[in-house]
């Protein structure tokens, strides 16, 4: 196999950034050969001749000139020999000479493998060639690249995980994600080639073409699955609340797709405990046809409803798994109503209503308008105020009046930002020296804690366009739980950008406006709102909800059906610190048929949590409860478990995406049948070689050690020989 050269000159291997070495050999099995092709010793002729001569001037005087010595002539120039040496050596360690080594390193290709793991390529009808004979195919493929390659094999689904075992059964497919870790874990690494077996089917994450524009590494694409597309009816997509207030109709919208059935005519079907709600004939026009159907259904009494959705109107059906789809919407009698206040009328406002169900009323005042009294709302939102149209008097009267109310803080460069100090004891601030806006973009915090936050989404949230925040000094006051942090001209600070706080009242600091636009951007990027109504509804259910600081559980909001439910809990003392000893014992109700389920948490370290288990689909509410003392305490909540269906909306491989991410990177696409060809292709691509990496290293003489034992070395036997003969 062929080398290509690559001379780095002047680069000390020691120095080499340590975030890149780290990543350069987090999975390192290179075969790599290290060979130095040549050594010198950076030391001037001037300044040899200083060293010998300051090392033969005192050897001199005490060997050549010492009419006291008594040595015969042999003897006396080997110990001046050696005195003179030692002092030279000395002397020349003085002026921190370095030795210069040329290496010649030979790095490996390596090839990397992603396959998809994920349940929709056994759902077509070649579900039995997956399972069986693809799984020796694949298996004598990447056995046939390990001969001539390093292979490193990753699997991907909900997240990318090392390779293992092919199940095809994760639920969720994010292709983004794993070419994105490839990209990073592998930077200046001798990757030759990125081998991606999928059907090209994904539904989380960003979209795979946007994230190849600027991939590194070419890639070979591998199409797995059906790509006959037959006559198909779906229900693509389906938008509703989850939770919506009793009294009041709400929307149900349903997306449905046909592929290759035009001319059909169709009915969708709302149905309800066997009952049909409402009927809808839909007639395909087209053979890629979509339609959107909006039902407005009524909610009349505080209860679960379990709709179901069907569309029919094709015989013989092959894909029949996307033609219905179960939705549960909780009717509760509590409703929520929100007071923004703010400086003018803005975006922001608009980006957070649309976030909001029917289980919120928001009303917004701006300017001079008249504010409202404070106990007629459930929370408080102050956009960009106090300012000179609101006065912070008339804000820090209706707070003391009800020191319950709980409070978002949004800062911007409209408000008068020294005032929001005088509402709240958290953070201290004050305005900068300029009245320009910094660009502020957000990176998360892995050590918040005071609900979760899916990591993927996390990562989604650091791509978001950044925040207009006045040049502003914050000062914290009190303890205070920041989710996101600033970056700032691409440098990150442990400043806070959204953050959450409780000292009697709950509050939370978003530093910045134009959130907006981080709506905009999450649907660009994934076709959805989904991590920004994530993240705003999150952040105003932990302000709405009425928690202990001393005990509270932590759960997230939604479970996949094949996903376990696992559910922490968190108890302090008096004194705030963590305690583990009473027993914490929790109750999970079915809303939808009643059924309860009685657990108890099981103790960790610092906290609590408990695994149970595989639920079934549906809406849960759970209350935990335990004794610290005296006092007894309570958590409540609720969750649900959603069905895992969604890897079976569309079954057809994606053929066109796997030929453009190959394209787009300058590799090539094959299909199933090609593996052996694509082996040989990776084996003969001119492209794909070993690496020559010649570098040159510098080292400081004085830090040598053979120097050092070379100088105890000549000093014992100077010293040996005049106690033998007689001198010492």
């Amino acid at each position: 196999m062929s080398c290509t050269s690559l001379i780095y000159h002047n680069v000390a291997w020691n120095d080499f950034d340590a975030t890149h070495s780290k990543q350069l050999h987090e999975k390192i099995v290179l075969l790599r050969c290290e060979k130095t092709e040549e050594m010198t010793v950076g030391i001037p002729f001037w300044m040899l001749f200083v060293a010998l001569l300051a090392g033969c001037l005192p050897a001199g005087l005490l060997y050549l000139w010492n009419r006291k010595q008594h040595y015969g002539k042999p003897l006396t120039i080997v110990l001046f020999v050696l005195r003179a040496l030692m002092g030279a050596t000395v002397v020349l360690l003085l002026f921190n000479p370095y030795i210069s080594q040329k290496l010649k390193q030979v790095e490996q290709p390596v090839i990397v493998v992603a396959h998809d793991n994920s349940a929709s390529v056994v759902l077509e009808k070649d579900s039995v060639f997956y399972k069986s004979e693809y799984l020796d195919r694949f298996r004598a493929f990447s056995e046939d690249l390990k001969t001539d390659f390093q292979w490193d094999g990753y699997l991907f689904g909900r997240q990318v995980s090392d390779f293992d075992t092919l199940a095809f059964d994760e639920q969720l497919t994010d292709m983004s994600s794993v070419l994105q870790s490839i990209e990073r874990k592998y930077y200046k690494r001798n990757v030759g080639a990125v081998v991606l077996l999928s059907d090209g089917l994904y539904n989380r994450g960003f979209a795979p073409d946007f994230v190849a524009g600027h991939f590194p590494f070419p890639i070979y694409s591998v199409i797995l699955g059906d790509t006959v597309a037959y006559p198909d009816l779906q229900i693509k997509e389906v938008q509703y609340n989850k939770h919506v207030a009793v009294g009041t109709d709400f929307p149900v919208r349903v997306l449905v797709a046909a592929t290759d059935c035009s001319g059909t005519k169709a009915v969708l079907r709302l149905s309800e405990k066997g009952k049909t709600i409402e009927s809808r004939e839909v007639t395909v026009r087209s053979g890629r046809f979509t339609k959107e159907i909006d039902f407005m259904l009524s909610a009349d009494q505080p209860d679960v409803r379990q709709i179901e959705i069907e569309i029919t109107g094709l015989d013989d059906e092959v894909q029949q798994l996307n033609n219905t789809k179960r939705l549960y919407v909780e009717v509760t009698d509590k409703k929520y109503r929100i007071l923004c206040l703010g400086h003018a009328p803005h975006p922001d406002m608009s980006a957070l209503k649309r976030v909001l169900n029917d289980n919120f009323e928001m009303a917004c005042v701006f300017g001079n308008e008249k504010v409202p009294d404070f106990g007629d709302y459930d929370l408080l939102i102050l956009h960009q105020v106090p300012s000179a149209n609101i006065d912070v008097t008339t804000i820090y009267d209706g707070l003391q009046r009800h020191p319950k109310l709980p409070v978002l803080f949004v800062v911007g460069g409209a408000g008068e930002v020294e005032a929001i100090s005088k509402l709240q004891q958290v953070f201290e601030l004050h305005r900068g020296a300029t009245n320009t806006l910094l660009d502020v973009r957000p990176f998360a915090n892995t050590s918040f804690s005071s609900f979760t936050f899916d990591a993927q989404s996390a990562e989604r949230v650091a791509q978001f366009p950044p925040l207009a925040l006045p040049h502003v000094e914050i000062n914290a006051l009190q303890a205070h739980d920041d989710l996101l942090l600033q970056e700032v001209l691409g440098k990150k600070t442990g400043l806070p950008l959204l953050s959450f706080a409780n000292d009697g009242r709950k509050m939370a600091f978003l530093f910045g406006t134009d959130i907006w636009r981080w709506r905009l951007y999450d649907f660009r990027q994934s076709k959805s709102h989904a991590v920004f109504d994530e993240l705003c509804s999150k952040t105003l259910h932990y302000l709405l909800t009425d928690a202990d600081n001393a005990f509270r559980v932590v759960c997230p909001e939604t479970f996949l059906g094949n996903e376990r439910v696992v559910v922490r809990a968190e108890l302090r003392n008096s004194s705030g610190e963590w305690v583990t000893d009473p027993d914490v014992e929790i109750r999970i109700t079915n809303k939808v048929d009643g059924a309860n389920f009685d657990y108890a948490f099981a103790r960790r370290d610092h906290d609590y949590e408990l695994d149970a288990g595989l639920l079934p689909e549906g809406v849960y509410g759970y209350e935990a409860h335990c004794k610290l003392g005296a006092s007894e305490m309570k958590a409540s909540g609720s969750f649900s478990v959603v069905s895992v269906g969604i890897e079976a909306q569309q079954l057809t491989a994606d053929a066109g995406l796997m030929r453009t991410l190959a394209f787009t990177t300058g590799g090539r696409c094959y299909n199933v049948e090609q593996l052996t060809k694509l082996a040989e292709d990776l084996r003969n691509d001119a492209n794909i070689t070993s690496v020559e990496r010649h570098e040159t290293r510098f080292e400081d003489l004085i830090h040598t050690q053979w120097l050092f034992f070379m100088l105890l070395g000549l000093a014992a036997v100077e010293w040996l020989l005049r106690k033998m003969f007689g001198s010492y």
